[in-house]
């Protein structure tokens, strides 16, 4: 396979990684529902082949199982995995913020962060913020 033909191949894999990724995340595929190889071709409009590996790296991050007839599903996630990935989160984020006020960081790589908290300060002082607005 040349350099160009495996880029390609790479790029159309990833493209429907990201996809995937955000039909199960947005809930159109719904928890424990079978993903349909053929109908993700469709949807996703690359072929089986990436495809089928994107399938295979999301079940690698945990949000598919295989099945034991082949193919895969939607993770369902118990409410206590939802509260312990929360957690977790939450130390780790507090962890990165630590370090970078000990470490110092660069006015450019903070820059999207204050624009992102003054959006977050606009929407939260408006009088009839909403969650939609938010």
């Amino acid at each position: 396979m040349a350099v160009a033909d495996l880029d390609r191949s790479q790029s159309q894999t990833v493209r429907a990684q990201l996809a995937i990724r955000d039909l199960v995340l947005t809930g159109a595929l719904k928890p424990g529902e079978r993903v349909s190889e053929v109908s993700l071709v469709g949807r996703v409009g690359v072929s089986r082949t990436p495809v089928r590996a994107a399938l295979m790296r999301l079940a690698e991050e945990g949000l598919l199982e295989p099945l034991a007839a082949g193919g895969f599903a939607v993770k369902e996630f118990t409410d206590r995995e939802v509260l312990d990935s929360i957690e977790i989160r939450g130390v780790l984020e507090g962890l990165a913020a630590r370090l970078a006020a000990e470490r110092g960081v660069s006015l450019t790589a903070i820059a999207p962060l204050r624009r992102c908290l003054a959006d977050l300060d606009e929407v939260v002082s408006q009088t009839g913020a909403s969650v939609e607005a938010f």
